[in-house]
Order: C-alpha cells, then structure tokens, then sequence
C-alpha cells in the first residue's frame, strides 16, 4: 500500500431521487490508521449490510492492508451520508488501481483481492444500498481516472447481484462477465442422515469408515471444538504448524512462510475469536492434531476459512474426515444457515457439498465513452493480444532451433 496518506470527501447524490433521502459522499481513505476512527461505524455497517462479507470487515481488512497492500494502489472508499445530524458509514468499497488489465494497456479499478481474500463483495448497508452504490459509481464516473471497473470474486446471484445488476441496466453501463464459476456451499438437510446419503455415496462412505477404523488402531482418535475456554493460543499454533508442515509450507505458501503473513494470521484469529466469530475444529491423533480446520461466522453464514492435514497421515484421508465430522456439527447448530467453502472448483469438499453458488467476476464500464468502447472491444483485443504472444513464442521457437 502507498505510504502517503489521502482523505478526499467527493459529494454525490444519487440519479434515483426515490431513493435518495440522503445525500451521499466519498470519503477516500488509504491510510490503515486513518481507518481505525470508522471501526465502530464500519462494525454497525457489517451487521446491517445487504450481504455478509467478513474479509471486508474492520477486523479482518485493516490488518489486510497493514501486512498485505505493501506496493499496491490501494485505498477505500467510505461512502458516508447523514441522518438526525450524525454521520453514518453507509458503504465500504477497498479498491486497487491497476495500469493494466490482463496484460492490456488499460487502467483499471477492482475490487482489492489479496492472497487470503476468499470474497470482494463491498459491504452496503440496507435501506440505502441503491444509493450507496450509485454514489460509488457517480465516483468512478468522475474521479477514478481509468476506464474499467472489476467487481471480481462477487457472487452471481443474490441481493448484491440484483442490485449491481439493476443500476448498471438503468444507468446504461456496460458491462462483461469476464471469469464465472461455482463453489461449493453447505445448506443442512432436513436430517444429518439424509444429507450424508444424498451427498456422499454408499462406496465412499464405506471406505470412510475403513480408514477411520485403520488409523484408530495407531492411537486414540478424537473431535475437538475450539470452545470459549481453550487455549486459543495453542490452537492457533497448532494450525501454523501444521500448515507449514504441508506442501504449502514446501511450497512457501503456508501463513508461517512470512513473518508479515504469520501475524496478519494471528491477528485476524485472536480478534475473530475476541468478537465470538471463530470456529476452529480438529482430528486429533493421541492429542496430536493430525486436521484442522479454521472457519469465520458472520451473522447466520459461515466461511470456511482454511483447512489442513497432516501429510503424513494422507493415505487416511484426514482432512476429508474432519469434513465429515464439521458436516455434522453444522447440522446441531440451528445458527448457522449455510457456509461458503470459499475453495475452488477443484477441492476436495466439491465432492461431498452438493450445494453451489455462483462466483463471478463483471467488468464494468465507468460511463465514459472510452470506457464503453473499451468494454465492446475487449474480448477481440484479448483474442489479438493472445495470438501475438503464440507468434512471439513461436518465433523465439523457431530463433532457438536454429542455433
């Protein structure tokens, strides 16, 4: 993140004077210590917004920034108004300027996605979300100085899709679904039974209690729930541990591979667990943890934060039978509605969550006529850049054969 600080207030009223009994303003903020003075408006704001997003949060996006936005453009954008003469924080939009759009001289917005960012839906709040969002948009119209905006890693259905989805059709923004897809999400059967039956087939729940009969006869096998009297610090070390034990320690991606990462980590789990909004779950092995896992609560969804196992113990598939056991515990809490694997299309979970919801990334013109032409012509001018680069890597092909 840059090291200079900048306040700027933008004033804006929304284009939907139904909707606009307030008047709206920017309030841009790139300085993480500037935004500890919105804490508890920001906190208010997350518990009435239109759609839960708890890596947008204060909690979580402020450390974000402090150990993760070094070198990167970002800043965020406050959208305020005032009610009965108070200040009230109506939107939070983390926004990164890019020079670039997948290898293309384009400037570009998008909504800031660092390497732990699991979702990027801005946080609205309800009541005012229309114009709320126009008032970002009277932003970029005016302000942002790049063509392009990127609402990436937003989901493709729901409140907040409807709603981006009705002000760019009645502001006349183009737009592009650039990347779709869909992850699992869990939603509870009517029994823990019925849902096992439907999700996971009769051969593989065999083989399940096969191998969890086959790595008890190595020691005492048992669950465990992080609860408000554990020792949360041991748990947290004993998640980095055992993640860094993994290939994503081999591979440097494991939170204990940086110092800046490791606490980025702990911060964000001890304040989770401070503000009641921590699961963490485990397989223990004779009291060695052999799977955790690290889940977020926000309101009645969950994120499934991270999940890891002990590599050595792979061929008993540990992970997938902390799932199991995580499925169950889901179906006793009647305060929990779903949960979002916030995991690709290729992990394990895939197999046994049937449920999924659409992920999707929109590339949004920010009005200007450049801005629409840029947005019709994208998809030629991605196919050209391709086929430029296939020529440029078969004449490098051919220069090398010929030596």
């Amino acid at each position: 993140m840059k090291s200079k600080s900048e306040i700027r207030t933008v004033d804006t009223v929304s284009r939907d004077q139904q909707c606009s009994r307030h008047a709206m303003s920017v309030v841009v903020v790139d300085d993480p210590e500037v935004l500890e003075d919105y804490v508890q408006a920001w906190d208010e704001l997350a518990e009435e917004a239109i759609e839960a997003n708890p890596f947008y949060e204060s909690w979580m996006l402020i450390p974000a920034l402090r150990a993760l936005a070094t070198g990167k453009d970002v800043r965020v954008m406050l959208i305020m108004t005032v009610k009965r003469g108070q200040p009230i924080l109506c939107g939070v939009f983390p926004v990164e300027r890019k020079t670039r759009y997948k290898g293309l001289p384009v400037a570009t917005f998008s909504l800031w996605q660092h390497i732990y960012c699991a979702l990027c839906t801005p946080l609205i709040r309800i009541g005012c979300a229309r114009e709320c969002l126009d008032a970002f948009l009277d932003w970029l119209a005016t302000e942002c100085g790049g063509p392009l905006m990127e609402f990436n890693l937003v989901p493709g259905e729901g409140p907040f899709h409807e709603l981006l989805t009705e002000r760019l059709l009645e502001r006349g923004n183009s737009s592009l679904v650039s990347e779709s897809y869909e992850r699992a999400v869990f939603r509870p059967g009517r029994t823990l039974d019925e849902y096992l039956h439907v999700a996971i087939s009769s051969r593989h729940r065999r083989d399940m209690r096969r191998k969890l009969r086959r790595l008890s006869e190595r020691g005492r096998i048992a669950f465990d729930e992080l609860d408000i009297e554990a020792d949360t610090e041991r748990w947290i070390e004993e998640f980095l541990t055992l993640e860094a034990s993994s290939w994503k320690g081999k591979e440097g991606s494991a939170f204990a591979c940086s110092e800046a990462n490791r606490n980025y980590f702990i911060t964000i789990a001890k304040e989770a667990f401070a503000r009641g909004r921590l699961m963490m779950s485990a397989m223990r092995l004779d009291g060695k943890p052999v799977a955790q896992k690290f889940s977020l609560l926000a309101g009645c969804a969950s994120f499934a934060f991270k999940i890891s196992y002990d590599e050595s113990y792979a061929y008993f598939s540990p992970g997938m039978l902390l799932e199991v056991e995580n499925i169950g515990s889901l179906h006793r809490r009647s305060d929990i509605e779903w949960m979002d694997s916030c995991a690709t299309p290729i992990h394990f979970i895939n197999r046994i969550w049937p449920d999924r919801r659409k992920i999707q990334t929109l590339l949004v013109s920010t009005g200007a006529t450049s801005s629409r032409l840029t947005i019709s012509f994208l998809p030629f001018l991605r196919t050209l850049n391709r086929a430029l680069k296939a020529v440029t890597r078969g004449q490098s092909t051919q220069k090398e054969n010929q030596l």
